[in-house]
C-alpha cells in the first residue's frame, strides 16, 4: 500500500480544486539520467514514480523551437532566453535560423518580413561562435538541444554552392525521323541547364501512326520533363541504344526502315545552388560535413550530451526525379534494367499498357527509396557515428503529387528516425484535429520500436499572440491521445532585446518567450505537459489489432477514424490499432501463441487486411499466408488482390497472387465465412465488431471520452480526456484504480469502482471542461471498497485509514455509499452557503508595454474590452484585483475552495498574503483551506490577458502614438492584409479579457466514513 503523509490532501475526482504545497513520498522507480541515450528498453522497463510525476525529471520536460531571426542574436540575448526556458520548465530546444523563409518566400506567401539586416551570416565564424555559446549555456543550465541541418525550413540547403551535387531533374529532347536514312547530329549541351549531363541516347521504333516528322535539331532544343503516357501515346517497338554511335559528341547512325523516335535523356541541377542532391548518399555526406560536422567540432564533448539531435523539417524544397547513379539504384531496388523502359518517361507507351503503370510505380518508388535511404538514412548513420541521434518530419506533411512521394510509404520514412516527428496546428477549437498527423507518426514509432514521438506543437498562422494555456490544452490532450509524448512547442523566437515588446516574431506558431504577456505564469502549463509526457513514455502502447491497407501508406492530416476513405472495414470504438507497412509486416511481425507480436513487445490479437486497391507486393501476401498458418487470426476486407506490384517477374508473381488470394479469400469475399488454415483462422464478410465479439475481445475503454492505453508489466496506464459525467469501463480486472491528476500532480484512489461480469472495471468519472486525468492500475484491489456513491455530487477523497475513508462533501443533500461487502452508508450532509464576493474591486493595471501603471475601481466584474475607457478597453498585460471580505469563526474552520468563475486568460491567487498558485484551466478554482482567518480577509487575484487588444488599439492610432514594437503590421483596415497572421487591424474584434467571475468561496463538510459498519 502507498504511504502518504497525514497532511496530504487530495482533491475530488471532479478536479474542482488545486492543492498548493503538495508533498508526495517517492516510490521506488525510474530514475532519469541526463545524457543517457533514449532506448526502447529504458522506457519499457521503467517504473512510474509518484515523485517524478509531481516533479518531472528534466529529461521528460517539453522542448521549444528556438528561432533566430537572420542571425540577430547576442550572448546576452541567448543567455537570457535559455535562462528563462530553464526557469519556466522547458527541458530543451530545437535551434533554427529563419532567413530562408523570410528571404526567399516573402512576396510569394505574404509572410511578415523581419526588417533586420543579417547580423551573422549562416555558418560564418561569428554565427558559429553564437551556436557554440548556446551549447555551452544549455549545458550549464541542464538543457538539451537539437539543430536544424539547414539555413531554412523545409529543405536541406546552406550558404554554399553544391554545384554538380545539387538536386537533379531528368529531361529529354526528341525528334522523329523516317528511315532508312543516314544522320549526323552534333549533340550540344543546353546552355540554360546547369551542370547538364547526358543519361541516354536511344532510337525507339514507333509502332503506331506518326502524324509529323521532326527535325534533327530537336535533340538539342525543346527540353521536356518526365511525361506520363497519354491514352493516345505512340507505341514503342524496338529500342536501340545509340551510345556507341557517338564520337566526339557527334551522333552518326544509319537509320533502319520505319518510323523512329530519337530520344536524348539528360539531367541537370535544379533549385537553389545551396541545395543538395537528396538522392545521392555521397552528396548528402558532403552536405553534412559542411554543416553538421563543423557544428560537432564546435560542440566538442557536448556532442551527444547537450547537443543530442540533428533535425530536418517536413519537406518543402526542390522536387528532383533523378540522380547520377539512378540506373544502378533502380536495378538494385527493382531487379531489372531501366534502360528499355525509359521511353515511357518521355510519354511513349508499351503495347501492353499495364506495363506502363507497373514501370512507373517502380520508377517513382525508386525515387522515394533513394530519398529515404540515401538522404535520411545517411544522415541518421552520420549522426549515430558521432554519438548523436536524428529526428525529422520526413513523414510529412508532404505533397503526394511530388515525384519523390507519388509511391512513397509514409510509415517507412518516419520509421528511420530515432524519434519520428509529426505536427499539429491549433487553428480552431471546434476541430482539434483539423491539421494533425501525430497519430501516424506515433503509428510509425509503435511498429518500428521507437519510444519517443516528437511533435511540432501548437503551430498556427492565425493572429499572433491570441493563444493561451487553457485554449491550448485541448489541442495538447487530443495529440497526447494520438500518441505524442515529446512536445516541441512552436515557437520561441529570439527577439532582439532592443526592438521592444511584443517584439519581432517568426511568421507562424504560438509564441512563447519572455515578451509574451503570460510567460511568467506558463510554468504550470509546462508542468502539465511534462507530467503527461512522463507518463506516456512509459511501457508500451496497447493496440487490439493491426491493419495492412497499402504498400504506400499516406495521410496528409487526420486521426484515422478509418484507415482509408474507401475502406470496407472500420475500426471499432473503444479499441486501438496500428497500420502496418510492407516492411514491418514482412520483416518484423511474427506469431507467438496465436498473438501477432513485434520484436519490441507490442502485440495484436488480429491482423486486418483491407486493401485500397487490388495490388499487393508478392512478399507481403506470402507473409500473410505464413502468419495465418502459424496461428494468426486474419480479418479480410472486400478488396481481393489480383496482381502483384512491380514489373520484375510480374507474370509469375501475378499467378502466385491469384493462387494465394483464392486460398485466403475463397471464391467470394462478400460471403460470410470463418475458415481455419492450419493453426490460424480467417474471417471474411464480417465487420470488425462482429469478429471481436466472436473472439470475446471486449472494448478496451467505454465512455464518452478520448483515451490512450499503455502497459507496464502488470501496470496499466490510461490517459483520458473530455468533459462531463459518465461511468467509464476499463479492460482491467482485480486492480485498484488510482487517479493521477497532471494539472496538479495529485494522486488519489478512485473513490468508487466495481467490476463487470466480463472482467472489466467501471469507474464513475466527472471531468471539467477540457478535463484530463491518468487512470492507473498498479496494485491489487482492496477487498473492501466503495462500489457506488449516490448523491448530489461526488465527494472529495482526502485520506484513507485502516477502516475508514475521509471525504469532503461540497453539496448539501442525502448520500448513499455502498461497499463491496454489502454495507450501505447513508449520510445527510449540510454545507454552509457559498459566499459570493459582490463588493467593489480595486484594480491596478500593469501594461505589458512597460508604460505607466494606473488604477481603477469596478463595482462589479466586467470584461475590460467592453470598458469605455480606451486604456482599459485596449489593455494588454496584468491587472491586480483586490477585494476585502469577512468570515465568521465557523466558516474559517471549514474546508474552503475559491472559485474564480470565468477568467480571460490566466490568473494567480493570493489569500491574506499567501500565494495559492497559478489558476490556468477549468475548473478555475483553488483550495484555500487553512489560509482564511476570522474577520477581515484580503483576496488578491492577478489576471493576465494576451497582446492582441493593445495591438488592435495601436492599429487605430497614429504611428507616433504606438506603445508596441513588432514586425507584425498594424493597419486601419484589412484591405491590404487579408490574413490574420499578417496584421492587426483597428476594425478587428477585441479578445475577451479580464476577470468576469462570479468569484465565490465554497465551504465543505468533512466526514469520516467506515467501510465495515453500516450507518444511517
Amino acid at each position: 500500500m502507498k504511504q502518504k503523509t497525514n497532511y496530504l490532501k487530495f482533491f475530488k475526482y471532479r478536479l474542482n480544486a488545486f492543492l498548493a504545497g503538495l508533498i508526495l513520498i517517492a516510490l521506488s522507480g525510474y530514475c532519469c539520467i541526463t545524457g543517457e541515450k533514449e532506448t526502447s528498453e529504458k522506457y519499457l522497463e521503467a517504473n512510474i514514480s509518484e515523485n517524478d510525476f509531481c516533479n518531472v525529471p528534466q529529461v521528460d520536460k517539453p522542448w521549444v523551437y528556438y528561432w533566430w531571426l537572420k542571425g540577430n542574436v547576442t550572448k546576452e540575448l541567448i543567455a537570457r532566453d535559455l535562462r528563462e526556458m530553464q526557469k519556466i520548465g522547458i527541458g530543451g530546444f530545437l535551434l533554427l535560423d529563419s532567413r530562408g523563409y523570410y528571404d526567399d518566400y516573402y512576396g510569394k506567401t505574404g509572410h511578415i518580413p523581419v526588417p533586420l539586416d543579417i547580423k551573422y551570416e549562416f555558418m560564418s565564424p561569428g554565427w558559429r561562435e553564437m551556436v557554440k555559446f548556446t551549447m555551452q549555456e544549455a549545458n550549464r543550465l541542464g538543457l538539451k538541444m537539437s539543430i536544424n541541418l539547414a539555413n531554412t525550413g523545409g529543405s536541406l540547403r546552406g550558404p554554399w554552392n553544391m554545384k554538380e551535387d545539387g538536386p537533379k531533374q531528368l529531361i529529354w529532347a526528341d525528334t522523329t525521323i523516317l528511315g532508312p536514312k543516314k544522320i549526323s547530329i552534333q549533340l550540344e549541351k543546353p546552355f540554360d541547364k546547369k551542370y547538364f549531363k547526358d543519361v541516354a541516347l536511344m532510337a525507339v521504333e514507333i509502332k503506331s501512326d506518326v502524324k509529323s516528322l521532326g527535325k534533327s535539331a530537336g535533340l538539342n532544343l525543346n527540353w521536356n520533363t518526365v511525361s506520363i503516357p497519354a491514352e493516345n501515346a505512340n507505341i514503342a517497338g524496338e529500342i536501340i541504344d545509340l551510345s556507341n554511335k557517338i564520337t566526339n559528341g557527334e551522333l552518326n547512325w544509319e537509320i533502319p526502315e520505319g518510323n523512329w523516335r530519337l530520344l536524348r535523356f539528360g539531367h541537370h541541377v535544379i533549385g537553389d545552388e545551396g541545395s543538395v542532391d537528396i538522392f545521392n548518399a555521397e552528396a548528402v555526406t558532403k552536405y553534412f560535413n559542411l554543416m553538421g560536422a563543423e557544428i560537432l567540432k564546435d560542440a566538442g564533448p557536448l556532442a551527444g550530451k547537450t547537443l543530442t539531435y540533428f533535425y530536418n523539417v517536413s519537406w518543402e524544397g526542390s522536387q528532383p526525379d533523378w540522380t547520377v547513379n539512378f540506373k544502378k539504384e533502380f536495378k538494385k531496388n527493382r531487379g531489372y534494367d531501366i534502360s528499355q523502359f525509359m521511353p515511357i518517361l518521355a510519354g511513349m507507351s508499351k503495347a501492353d499498357r499495364s506495363i506502363n503503370e507497373r514501370f512507373l510505380r517502380d520508377y517513382f518508388r525508386t525515387i522515394s527509396d533513394c530519398f529515404k535511404h540515401n538522404c535520411y538514412e545517411t544522415i541518421g548513420e552520420l549522426c549515430h557515428s558521432n554519438g548523436m541521434q536524428w529526428h525529422s518530419e520526413n513523414g510529412g506533411p508532404w505533397p503526394r503529387n511530388a515525384s519523390m512521394f507519388k509511391e512513397a510509404d509514409q510509415l517507412t520514412f518516419w520509421g528511420i528516425n530515432d524519434m519520428p516527428q509529426g505536427e499539429f496546428w491549433c487553428n480552431s477549437i471546434n476541430d482539434l484535429q483539423q491539421r494533425s498527423n501525430v497519430k501516424y507518426a506515433a503509428n510509425a514509432a509503435h511498429i518500428y520500436g521507437r519510444p519517443l514521438v516528437s511533435v511540432e506543437a501548437f503551430t498556427h498562422m492565425t493572429k499572433h499572440w491570441t493563444m493561451y494555456p487553457s485554449y491550448l490544452k485541448p489541442f495538447a490532450d487530443i495529440n497526447f491521445i494520438d500518441g505524442a509524448n515529446f512536445f516541441i512547442w512552436h515557437t520561441f523566437t529570439a527577439s532582439p532585446l532592443e526592438v521592444g515588446k511584443p517584439g519581432y516574431e517568426y511568421f507562424a506558431g504560438t509564441h512563447i518567450n519572455p515578451n509574451v504577456t503570460w510567460f511568467n505564469k506558463a510554468g504550470d502549463f509546462f508542468k502539465y505537459l511534462g507530467r503527461c509526457q512522463y507518463m506516456l513514455r512509459k511501457g508500451k502502447y496497447v493496440a487490439d489489432y493491426c491493419c495492412y491497407v497499402s504498400d504506400k501508406n499516406y495521410v496528409s492530416w487526420g486521426r484515422g477514424k478509418k484507415w482509408t476513405a474507401d475502406s470496407s472495414l472500420t475500426p471499432v470504438k473503444g479499441t486501438s490499432y496500428d497500420l502496418l507497412n510492407s516492411e514491418v509486416l514482412t520483416d518484423r511481425l511474427s506469431v507467438e501463441d496465436g498473438k501477432l507480436v513485434l520484436p519490441d513487445g507490442i502485440g495484436y490479437s488480429l491482423l486486418v487486411i483491407d486493401l485500397d486497391e487490388p495490388v499487393i507486393p508478392i512478399r507481403v501476401l506470402q507473409k500473410i499466408n505464413e502468419l495465418v498458418k502459424d496461428g494468426a487470426t486474419l480479418v479480410l476486407g472486400k478488396m481481393v488482390p489480383t496482381r502483384a506490384t512491380g514489373l520484375d517477374n510480374y507474370q509469375e508473381n501475378d499467378i502466385e497472387v491469384k493462387r494465394l488470394a483464392e486460398e485466403l479469400w475463397g471464391n467470394n469475399s462478400d460471403q460470410r465465412q470463418i475458415r481455419s488454415l492450419k493453426k490460424g483462422k480467417v474471417y471474411t464478410g464480417y465487420n470488425l465488431e462482429e469478429v471481436l465479439s466472436d473472439l470475446n475481445i471486449h472494448a478496451d475503454f467505454e465512455g464518452p471520452f478520448e483515451y490512450i492505453h499503455r502497459k507496464l508489466d502488470i501496470k496499466d496506464v490510461y490517459f483520458v480526456s473530455g468533459e462531463g459525467k459518465a461511468e467509464c469501463t476499463f479492460r482491467v480486472e482485480g486492480m485498484k484504480p488510482e487517479i493521477w491528476n497532471p494539472v496538479t500532480g495529485q494522486i488519489i484512489d478512485a473513490i468508487s469502482y466495481y467490476y463487470t461480469k466480463d472482467g472489466r472495471t467501471i469507474i464513475p468519472m466527472d471531468l471539467p471542461e477540457n478535463g484530463s486525468v491518468f487512470v492507473v492500475f498498479r496494485e491489487k484491489a482492496d477487498k473492501n471498497h466503495f462500489v457506488s456513491i449516490d448523491g448530489p455530487e461526488y465527494p472529495e477523497f482526502t485520506e484513507k485509514k485502516e477502516d475508514s475513508t475521509e471525504f469532503i462533501f461540497w453539496e448539501s443533500g442525502n448520500y448513499n455509499l455502498k461497499t463491496t461487502n454489502g454495507n450501505s452508508k447513508k449520510l445527510s450532509i449540510r454545507v454552509d452557503p457559498s459566499l459570493e464576493l459582490t463588493s467593489a474591486w480595486n484594480i491596478t493595471f500593469l501594461p505589458a508595454t512597460g508604460v505607466q501603471s494606473f488604477d481603477a475601481s469596478f463595482d462589479k466584474l466586467t470584461l475590460w474590452n467592453d470598458n469605455s475607457d480606451p486604456q482599459i478597453k485596449y489593455f494588454s498585460g496584468t491587472a491586480i484585483y483586490k477585494n476585502i471580505f469577512n468570515l465568521n469563526e465557523d466558516q474559517v474552520k471549514k474546508p474552503a475552495n475559491l472559485k474564480l468563475g470565468t477568467v480571460h486568460n490566466i490568473s494567480r491567487v493570493w489569500i491574506n498574503g499567501k500565494d495559492k498558485g497559478i489558476v490556468w484551466t477549468a475548473p478555475w478554482s483553488v483550495d484555500i483551506t487553512g489560509a482564511l482567518k476570522e474577520g477581515e480577509n484580503e483576496l488578491k487575484i492577478e489576471v493576465t490577458n494576451c497582446w492582441a487588444n493593445r495591438l488592435i488599439g495601436d492599429a487605430g492610432l497614429p504611428e507616433n502614438k504606438w506603445t508596441t514594437q513588432t514586425n507584425v503590421h498594424r493597419v486601419l483596415d484589412r484591405s491590404k492584409y487579408k490574413s490574420g497572421h499578417q496584421a492587426f487591424a483597428a476594425t478587428d474584434m477585441l479578445m475577451p479579457s479580464g476577470l468576469v467571475g462570479p468569484v465565490q468561496i465554497k465551504f465543505g463538510e468533512k466526514r469520516s466514513v467506515s467501510l465495515n459498519k453500516a450507518s444511517l
